[in-house]
């Protein structure tokens, strides 16, 4: 920061016009000025508000009440299914009376029974299985949300980053044009520079502030889509800690290993299994449900009475319904999924391999950028501060090479942001995050 504060006084020395003038005062008076922008600039209170890094931004995200709710209701949705297929069918009770008009009398019949269905073709156990799964699918998608409520984060974060780098680089700017515009109306009004010169400060001087308006809004409305995603108050993703140029990007060949145990695609195939068990288990139709029942019988006759014990056995015979649309439907589900799940890999794979050579590029194009810019510029500007302590270039030619300067440091943020967001991309896509 002291470096970019110490060149203020170089973009305020007016260019000699209409008569020649002390080099040494006003060098002196340029200085003073840059000095007390220095002060001030060291000076600043530090933030009152807490700074946020993007971890923390990530573990506030995953644990609003909401979200964590969200996620239990669906696990618990998934793990009803398996009570409910695990639950043995209710046993049956059932009490008659009959009573029958005779010639010598009535005769009444009382009977109680209590009936059970037993399953003996293992289709309850094969239901079971398949439930089991779905809720371990639902497990996998329970993850496959978490990462990527963890992109969405880390994608905002990055913005909002940017966009906060981006306003104090144009405001750093704005102070410098707003000091050499005091100046040079001073000047002016002496006689020692054009009106020209005046104007054009002057209009550089609101293009900014406009640019500087744009970067606030934009960076105001990232904070709110961060604040809303973290749980936060707006005050509290104000101050944000963290490197806009990603870490080395990961070897390809780990990155490919772990994709296919990406969860979204682990999550089909447990669903594929879950299909196949329904349809074996509709395959057993020829096996039918026992149904056992006990109970006892009481008869009375106007000359006599009895009582004894009741068995029963029944079964249903399989001769019209054979399960065929279960089975049906159950193979075609299977394959549909297995087919969706083999088309998924193969598309992930291209994806993962694009966001690879992505990445890689662009950090690369990043750093290099940085060490020949940084280069260019610093000799750019010294260039140009040189020759306008010799009287050979002009004040608005001193700015045009700080504005070229700030165009430098635009762009490599602007460069560095879509390294972030194309590393936060290749994570995602291999499945595996550093915040789980």
């Amino acid at each position: 920061m002291s470096r970019d504060v110490s060149r203020i006084g170089m973009a305020l020395l007016p260019t000699p016009v209409y008569r020649p003038i002390a080099l040494a005062p006003l060098m002196a008076l340029m200085l003073s000025i840059a000095c007390i922008g220095l002060s001030q600039a060291e000076n600043l209170p530090l933030p009152e508000t807490p700074t946020l890094t993007e971890r923390e931004a990530v573990g506030s995200a995953l644990l609003r009440p909401a979200w964590v709710d969200a996620e239990t209701g669906r696990m618990a949705q998934a793990e009803s299914v398996v009570t409910e297929a695990s639950a043995l069918p209710n046993p049956v009770f059932s009490i008659s009376r009959d009573r029958l008009a005779m010639v010598g009398g009535d005769i009444t019949e009382r009977s109680v029974q209590i009936s059970q269905t037993i399953d003996l073709s293992g289709r309850r156990s094969l239901r079971v299985d398949a439930a089991t799964r779905r809720l371990d699918a639902e497990k996998l998608d329970g993850r496959t949300r978490r990462l990527n409520t963890i992109a969405d984060v880390r994608r905002i974060f990055a913005e909002t980053l940017h966009r906060n780098q981006i306003q104090l680089a144009l405001g750093l700017w704005l102070t410098r044009i707003e000091n050499a515009s005091r100046v040079t109306a001073q000047l002016a009004k002496a006689g020692e520079v054009s009106g020209y010169d005046r104007r054009r400060i002057q209009r550089e001087a609101q293009t900014t502030r406009a640019r500087l308006s744009v970067a606030q809004a934009d960076a105001a409305r990232s904070r709110e889509a961060l604040a809303v995603l973290t749980g936060k108050r707006p005050d509290e993703v104000t101050h944000l800690l963290g490197n806009l140029l990603p870490d080395a990007t990961p070897a390809l060949d780990v990155l490919q290993t772990r994709l296919r145990q990406r969860p979204d695609l682990e999550s089909l195939l447990l669903q594929t299994e879950a299909f196949e068990r329904e349809r074996q288990a509709a395959q057993r139709f020829w096996i039918p449900d026992l149904t056992v029942g006990i109970g006892q019988k009481k008869l009375e006759e106007p000359t006599r009475r009895g009582s004894g014990a009741i068995v029963g056995v029944s079964f249903s015979i399989p001769l019209f319904d054979h399960s065929e649309a279960v089975q049906q439907r159950s193979q075609a589900k299977a394959q549909t999924v297995r087919s969706e799940q083999a088309l998924a890999l193969n598309k992930a794979e291209a994806e993962l391999r694009g966001a690879w050579h992505l990445a890689d590029e662009l950090r690369k194009a990043v750093l290099a950028y940085r060490h020949d810019v940084s280069n260019d510029s610093q000799n750019l500007s010294g260039i140009a501060e040189a020759a306008y302590r010799s009287g050979e270039a002009s004040l608005l030619e001193l700015l045009d090479a700080y504005r070229t300067e700030l165009d430098f440091s635009t762009t490599e943020l602007d460069l560095a942001l879509r390294a972030r967001l194309a590393h936060i991309d290749l994570e995602t896509l291999s499945g595996a995050s550093s915040y789980e």
